[in-house]
């Protein structure tokens, strides 16, 4: 797959989270914490869509990001499988256990290598930008500690324990 399509497909993805996310803002405004989680998580992934735009202008039109089509194609219909249940989501805990699904996807991982091989064409700013991975996944944490459901709250623990372990 050429590099500069897988960028376009990965910031195709992150831009319909962002509006899964922007939606699951409107679903919880009459709570202000969770509505700013939201809010915040949308702004992040509107953010990486329009950088990994900014990263597609530098790849080289022939550069090939090697045999990862086929993964970043079961993810965009892991995102719609999302997309059309997201509708239907009323609670917070809801909406968590699929921002859990989409964020501990292959997405992080299939990002960084693609934008980790056009390193030597980017500012130091570009990779810190899109591996603001902690601080994103801090906010579903927040969100999760104010939910009774232990279960959730110690995925997202675990998760957030592997992400720092690595």
């Amino acid at each position: 797959m050429k590099t500069a399509d897988a960028l376009s497909l990965l910031s195709a993805i992150k831009e319909r989270i962002a509006r899964m996310y922007f939606g699951f803002f409107r679903t919880f405004r009459g709570d202000p914490a969770a509505a700013q989680c939201w809010w915040e998580l949308a702004r992040d992934e509107y953010g990486h869509a329009g950088l990994l735009m900014m990263l597609r202008e530098l790849a080289e039109p022939q550069a090939d990001c090697g045999e990862i089509g086929g993964r970043l194609w079961a993810l965009v219909e892991s995102v719609e499988r999302c997309e059309r249940e997201a509708g239907a989501v009323t609670s917070l805990a809801g909406a968590l256990e699929m921002a859990i699904r989409l964020e501990s996807s292959e997405l992080a991982a299939l990002s960084y290598r693609i934008v980790h091989s056009l390193e030597g064409a980017l500012p130091d700013e570009a990779t810190r930008s899109l591996s603001a991975w902690d601080a994103h996944w801090g906010r579903l944490a927040e969100a999760t500690n104010r939910i009774a459901d232990p279960t959730l709250r110690q995925r997202v623990a675990a998760i957030l324990g592997e992400a720092q372990g690595r």
